[in-house]
């Protein structure tokens, strides 16, 4: 079977797709900056997204590359990290997969990512996309909505979110992502494509109300983010088309019903 790189290996994307590719059979590179770090059933290198030698080492001979960044915010991101980090490290795999002839790169991008928004954190990943467009890389953009996992916490009362209450936006679960990506590995028909990837459509108070908590809007002081948060517009995920790529993409009924049983187990 074909070799696989899956950089973040050891994070939420990036785990799962490594996961599930292991699952289908391929043969699995997991990039870690932690030289003790193991990924299930992966052969772990480690490499530095700042170290185009390691990257080049790392891609060669692969056949795919499944690239993610940590997002700004992550708590586990290396010291210094920012949106600037995240364009170059973003770029640099691009640069390696395309130096290594790989044949599908997949990006974990995000649904705002079109464009330019003016919000460093949206736009860091449409730089990335610009730059692996301009280097002709064969390459697949995934495009998933807020993800579920973020959303619940065992014991939460009140979910806060800057939407009114009453807009619909879309959710998926981070393992469906990693499931999805490793079906778009194996489809060559998707190479030049960008797909947005959800598993279900509600509002703020429906999945508040899912949860049995209270939902409080909160305003935020960034302009350029309300703006954004404001006009929603980005592209809608076709569900019941990830549905036949992936027939266990989770609503997020089932999203909780999973969690909750395994807290009780």
């Amino acid at each position: 079977m074909k070799t696989i790189v899956v950089t973040g290996a050891t994070g939420k994307q990036g785990g799962a797709t490594a996961r599930h590719l292991v699952a289908r059979g391929w043969q699995v590179r997991a990039l870690t900056r932690n030289p003790s770090a193991q990924v299930t059933g992966a052969e772990t290198v480690v490499a530095d997204l700042d170290d185009p030698g390691s990257l080049d080492r790392a891609m060669a001979g692969a056949y795919g590359v499944f690239s993610v960044q940590p997002a700004p915010h992550d708590p586990r991101a290396p010291q210094g990290y920012d949106t600037s980090v995240e364009t170059r490290w973003g770029k640099n795999v691009a640069d390696a997969a395309s130096r290594a002839g790989v044949e599908h790169l997949v990006y974990a991008s995000l649904m705002a990512s079109t464009s330019q928004t003016g919000v460093p954190s949206f736009d860091s990943k449409w730089e990335v996309e610009e730059h692996i467009r301009s280097l002709g890389q064969p390459s697949t953009v995934l495009r998933p909505g807020t993800f579920m996992d973020g959303l619940h916490s065992p014991g939460m009362t009140k979910l806060t979110h800057l939407l009114d209450p009453d807009t619909r936006y879309q959710l998926i679960a981070v393992d469906d992502i990693g499931a999805i990506a490793a079906s778009v590995f194996a489809s060559p028909d998707l190479v030049g494509t960008s797909l947005a990837l959800a598993g279900d459509e509600l509002t703020p108070r429906e999945i508040a109300a899912a949860m049995g908590v209270e939902y409080e809007q909160f305003q935020v002081d960034d302009p350029a983010l309300a703006k954004v948060f404001a006009h929603r517009e980005e592209p809608r995920a076709d569900i019941a088309l990830l549905r036949r790529i992936h027939p266990g993409l989770l609503t997020f009924a089932a999203f909780l019903s999973g969690v909750r049983g395994s807290f009780e187990s």
